[in-house]
């Protein structure tokens, strides 16, 4: 009985931690970047392909769309620069 019982914790910690893994979120560099031109915000394109964030003390260099609250939150501090 008391093998059973190993057996049984022991599966249930691996599929708890397998369903950690599998409902995780995808980090916000996964998502797709804005920047923000005046009061809008546009589409940044891919990084070290399209621009470069290069650090900026007070700037926000992206931003990434959070479906939750529907609103745009900072990814990376910065200043945006373009490359093509």
């Amino acid at each position: 009985m008391r093998k059973k019982t190993i057996i049984l914790h022991a599966s249930a910690i691996i599929i708890a931690a397998v369903a950690a893994i599998a409902s995780s979120k995808a980090p916000k560099t996964a998502v797709p970047q804005y920047y923000k031109y005046g009061d809008n915000y546009y589409p940044a394109g891919i990084e070290g392909y399209d621009y470069i964030c290069e650090w900026d003390h007070f700037s926000i260099c992206t931003y990434y769309f959070d479906e939750a609250t529907q609103q745009y939150k900072p990814t990376k501090y910065g200043k945006i620069l373009w490359l093509r």
